[in-house]
């Protein structure tokens, strides 16, 4: 296995368990925060409408019974409004107004369970492949690369196993290898400019080292 392609994956699996880790802290974070507001604000209304006795310390106030089911109330709210903002803006492009309006308002409430929802994007990020899958992500990759323009039919008859076509596709995008694109001819898979030069490595790195990798094999 070539090593600069081995290092690559690792990096990357790397970062995605920095990012969800980073992200369950924020989500943290984020849901104790909104949390004590939620309580100042009760406490807030319940003592202005108590009267002066609770601001001045000669009525003791207790917390109503209805407020920490009322918190997780919110919070399931919250995470609905996510799941389905996610669901209908997955693939629309990110919104670029510069005029700081009451639109900031939505994204703000939804941070803590946007949080929450990345943590899992990130570990589904993570490149799971076996030696035996490997070998073959790094021969696919050789295959665009030769090709340097991939029909995604073409590819389908290249490596016959449609799921694992699929899986090793992906793979190799995480990892920031190739980008998709569709033309007029179709979807076709190319290696990304940025990374043209690495790649070129990776194959003058394996010295002319041959596999007897059959695609699609089990």
């Amino acid at each position: 296995m070539n090593p600069r392609f081995r290092r690559r994956i690792a990096s990357h699996n790397r970062h995605a368990v920095i990012a969800a880790v980073m992200s369950l802290v924020g989500a943290w974070l984020g849901w104790t925060i909104a949390y004590g507001l939620f309580v100042g604000v009760i406490l807030g209304g319940l003592t202005v409408a108590n009267g002066p006795e609770v601001l001045t310390g000669e009525r003791l106030m207790t917390l109503p019974a209805w407020m920490h089911p009322a918190a997780l109330g919110g919070a399931l709210a919250l995470l609905i409004w996510a799941a389905v903002d996610e669901r209908q803006n997955r693939y629309h492009p990110a919104s670029d107004r510069a005029v700081v309006g009451w639109h900031i308002l939505g994204d703000v409430l939804l941070l803590p369970a946007r949080l929450t929802f990345g943590f899992g994007h990130q570990l589904a990020a993570i490149i799971r492949l076996s030696h035996r899958e490997k070998a073959e992500a790094l021969d696919l990759l050789h295959h665009i690369y030769t090709e340097k323009r991939a029909p995604l039919h073409s590819l389908g008859a290249w490596f016959p196993d449609a799921g694992r076509l699929r899986r090793l596709l992906l793979a190799l995008q995480m990892a920031g290898w190739i980008d998709l694109l569709r033309t007029e001819e179709g979807w076709i898979y190319i290696v990304r400019s940025t990374e043209s030069d690495e790649v070129a490595a990776i194959f003058g790195d394996e010295g002319g080292e041959e596999t007897d990798l059959c695609p699609g094999a089990e």
